[in-house]
């Protein structure tokens, strides 16, 4: 059985949870060693990394238990089922760690009010409707988007990535995100500011561009 039917079969829990679990019970043996060593590589501290790695790892798996159709093979981009869900995994393993950091960070009291100023030319400018769009683009899209990432390298796909997960409902960075995106990058927030600004534009063209084909 390949993972594409064991993912089929956890999406039909409801009617049929034994076969679902049984699946789910698969999936996590096959390929919990590997999501375990993606975050422990990611955890730069020693104060208990195992344990968060067991947190994050098991995060992981309820996403895929919670939304097993998120991914499906696309032999364009992996030779192999395996090798293109370990990507997969592999990308929701650094946003469930991200997430994992966010939800441990102290409140930080009486610190200095960042936020993205409205009129920043940096920020890009975009209506409501662009915005929406590309949201809309992130979730129907997901190859796409993996494949207009690959053109950034590691470190900046993971600032993009971040970025847009931290972003607030009314477009602005609050403070306490902005102080975690620079510890977690080690840079400033100018630095991400620039990288953004220039990811964001050629994101955009990237996208627009490619959707108008498809």
């Amino acid at each position: 059985m390949d993972i594409e039917t064991h993912l089929l079969f956890i999406s039909e829990k409801e009617q049929n949870n034994k076969d679902a679990q049984a699946s789910m019970a698969y999936l996590y043996e096959a390929f919990k060693g590997f999501v375990y060593n993606v975050i422990l590589k990611k955890i730069h501290f020693n104060l208990n990394k195992e344990e968060t790695a067991l947190i994050v790892m098991s995060n992981v798996f309820m996403h895929v238990w919670n939304n097993p159709l998120d991914w499906e093979f696309d032999p364009t981009i992996h030779q192999t089922q395996k090798g293109g869900y370990k990507s997969y995994l592999s990308v929701v393993a650094k946003f469930k760690f991200f997430e994992e950091l966010r939800k441990s960070e102290d409140s930080r009291e009486n610190e200095e009010n960042l936020i993205d100023d409205n009129d920043n030319e940096w920020k890009w400018s975009l209506l409501d409707d662009e915005f929406d769009f590309l949201n809309e683009e992130l979730v129907k899209r997901r190859n796409l988007i993996d494949e207009c990432l690959a053109q950034f390298s590691a470190k900046k796909q993971d600032i993009i990535r971040m970025y847009f997960l931290l972003y607030e409902d009314d477009k602005n960075m609050n403070s306490q995100n902005i102080r975690l995106l620079e510890r977690m990058f080690e840079t400033t927030w100018q630095n991400i500011r620039q990288t953004i600004s220039r990811a964001k534009r050629d994101l955009k063209k990237i996208i627009q561009s490619k959707a108008v084909n498809k």
